[in-house]
């Protein structure tokens, strides 16, 4: 594959959305899709050990990725108003 189709392909597949959760200190990572579930201390420690992971689950679910793997991090925030 040329560099000019790898650089168009890169831009244009969607990214694994991986869904970030933070419950008593502790930062959890899921993607469904590639099978991934991880936990960690920080966010920072959740992100790089995510990277980690996911080319090795990439391999061994057989999973097709054209180009560079993209990951996209979202994160939720919730908080529980009580209304007075």
């Amino acid at each position: 594959m040329n560099e000019t189709v790898a650089r168009f392909i890169n831009r244009h597949h969607k990214p694994f959305i991986v869904k970030v959760s933070v419950y008593e200190g502790v930062w959890t990572a899921v993607c469904d899709i590639l099978g991934l579930v991880t936990e960690a201390d920080s966010y920072e420690q959740l992100i790089e050990r995510a990277w980690t992971i996911v080319p090795e689950l990439i391999e061994l679910n057989a999973i097709h990725v054209a180009g560079d793997i993209r990951l996209q991090f979202t994160h939720t925030k919730t908080i529980n108003k009580v209304a007075l």
